[in-house]
């Protein structure tokens, strides 16, 4: 099987990649691109078995290698570009990004989905599942990217983050500030760690830059409309007061 070649643009990261398998081609193709390359990842039968040992279901080969690719893409934004993957639902509201972190099967992609519901046209869904995070200019924003989840909800652009909330089950809604020491442990919860000490620290440095310029939130909610909007109007009336 010949390899494959292209070019794509993630997080405002340009980067040619070669692939043994048409899979993760198929994945990226809203992130294609004619700009000349950053890097270039490769992939291969290395990779792919690397994968295989490391994951405790059986997945395809083809399947493997875009992990593969999306571990290659995490480690280089992480390590020269001041960004790191982050297990989160991004939506954006007039522009406007907030995050919702929870461990698998909390309600991060159904209380995201009531935003777009009561926002409408004003709601874009950045990323369902593996935005990335990224330090631009001082400010932090989220970006798309072709990692997004069962329901494939995502965009190829980016929103700075207006606030980043930690989401836990409730009968009420109820939302309330929390400090920078407990946003910490939602970002170490929630985020894909360095591979080595020296990316370790990078993340930590990030971690510890985001926690100071971004409000976190913890939210208790049901699955009523009403979450969306106790929780905007706390984020939004937060900013503004910050503002």
């Amino acid at each position: 099987m010949e390899s494959v070649e292209r070019r794509y643009e993630i997080a405002d990261i340009p980067f040619a990649l070669k692939t043994k398998y048409e899979y993760t081609h198929r994945l990226c193709a809203e992130y294609a691109t004619e700009k000349q390359p950053f890097f270039f990842i490769e992939t291969g039968e290395e990779e792919i078995l690397r994968e295989a040992e490391a994951s405790e279901t059986p997945f395809p080969p083809p399947y493997l290698e875009s992990l593969a690719v999306y571990r290659a893409l995490c480690n280089r934004i992480l390590n020269d570009y001041g960004g790191f993957l982050f297990h989160a639902s991004a939506v954006a509201v007039d522009g406007r990004a907030y995050l919702f972190a929870a461990p698998s099967g909390t309600g991060k992609s159904t209380h995201t989905r009531l935003w777009r519901e009561v926002f409408g046209e004003r709601a874009v869904m950045i990323n369902d599942d593996k935005p990335v995070v990224r330090r631009v200019g001082g400010k932090f924003y989220v970006y798309g990217t072709p990692w997004n989840g069962k329901h494939r909800l995502s965009t190829n652009g980016r929103a700075e983050i207006a606030a980043i909330c930690e989401l836990t089950r409730g009968e009420k809604n109820e939302i309330a500030r929390v400090s920078a020491a407990e946003g910490l442990r939602v970002l170490m919860n929630q985020s894909r760690r360095g591979e080595s000490g020296e990316s370790m620290m990078k993340l930590l440095d990030l971690f510890d830059e985001l926690a100071r310029a971004v409000p976190f939130y913890r939210l208790k909610c049901n699955m009523e409309r009403e979450a969306a909007l106790v929780a905007y109007e706390k984020m939004k009336k937060g900013e503004e007061n910050e503002g």
